[in-house]
């Protein structure tokens, strides 16, 4: 099937297996290599999940948009992988089965990572999500659509997870009372993240909203970053989200899914804010600056309580790959905000 997908945004005399690539949550991604006119080319596949981005079309329009628009900034930095359209001009392609996909351009020599990185290479991926922040920080962040409604509207997500804890529709609630408790001490937090936007305080700009480690592609030869992926999450919202999702992501001595319990790693913190920093330092706010650290603490709290209300509503978001993973998840993100309160504020 995928041959007769790559098939409509490619021309090829061969073609070879489609190499599942990548570790994401979300979608699924292969590699297509092929032959035309006896050149090799690569192209990147990836279906697109519907269900959690119930308008594919926005999805896509927001990320030909902000492309566009990087493609045209004379002083960025990086690549820009621009999606691939079709015969038809069309950026997304319906299989038989209802699945939405798309494709992009394969960027050679270069790799992603996931799992702990070095502070070396943590500060160049906060370079690369800063010189993206820096290159759209005139962009009308208000024309992108909302291709996740309420993606980091902490104060609507509190809400389903007091309604979920209240239906406890698969009787988990009784196991997990500690951690509720845990969330509940971090509503505080919660409550001054939403003030700040809610007042203004905060400007509203275009965030990625999934700064991990595995979102900038780096050049096997020096390390460098090459290009900021997976547009998907491109919204309006605040670069406090933004740095927060690295704290959550390279801060940590454990990844998400460790049992045991996480430490800070203050190095990998400082790395992320002379990376983040030499690209956004002269043209962030006061008010900002000052909640950096705190926009760490808020996406590492508000990522427990999507991870801990998943598990108690029945595994129904996230890809799960033994049956206590959301719930090991949500522990491991409270830990760790604890461990962020502990050592900064």
């Amino acid at each position: 099937m995928l041959d007769r997908i790559a098939a409509q945004f490619i021309d090829y005399e061969s073609i070879t297996l489609p190499i599942p690539i990548g570790q994401g949550n979300i979608n699924d991604t292969y590699r297509v290599d092929y032959q035309k006119d006896n050149h090799p080319g690569s192209i990147l596949l990836q279906r697109l999940n519907h269900q959690v981005f119930k308008k594919p079309e926005w999805v896509m329009e927001n990320t030909v948009k902000v492309c566009t628009y990087l493609a045209n900034q004379p002083d960025y930095p990086l690549q820009v992988p621009q999606p691939i359209p079709d015969r038809d001009g069309r950026y997304l392609v319906q299989d038989n089965q209802g699945n939405y996909w798309r494709a992009f351009p394969f960027i050679q020599n270069s790799y992603t990572t996931e799992g702990l990185v070095s502070p070396e290479l943590a500060k160049e991926a906060a370079s690369a999500y800063g010189a993206f922040a820096r290159a759209l920080r005139h962009f009308p962040a208000d024309t992108l659509a909302e291709t996740i409604p309420g993606f980091h509207d902490t104060d609507q997500r509190w809400q389903v997870f007091l309604e979920v804890v209240k239906k406890d529709p698969v009787s988990r609630v009784g196991g997990v009372k500690r951690e509720v408790d845990a969330l509940f001490r971090a509503k505080p937090l919660f409550d001054l993240i939403s003030q700040l936007k809610r007042s203004g305080d905060l400007p509203l700009r275009v965030a990625h909203n999934d700064t991990k480690a595995g979102n900038v592609l780096f050049c096997k030869n020096t390390h460098k970053a090459l290009a900021v992926i997976d547009l998907d999450t491109v919204m309006p919202g605040t670069l406090l989200s933004d740095f927060g999702d690295m704290v959550r992501t390279f801060v940590p001595n454990l990844t998400e899914d460790a049992t045991e319990e996480p430490a800070i790693r203050v190095e990998m913190l400082q790395a992320l804010l002379d990376g983040f920093l030499s690209q956004t330092g002269d043209f962030i706010t006061p008010i900002e600056r000052k909640h950096l650290l705190a926009g760490g603490a808020w996406i590492i709290g508000e990522q427990a309580l999507r991870f801990l209300t998943d598990w108690i509503a029945g595994d129904v978001y996230y890809k799960i790959v033994y049956p206590e993973h959301n719930l090991v998840r949500a522990r491991n993100q409270l830990q760790l905000f604890e461990a962020m309160g502990d050592n900064l504020f």
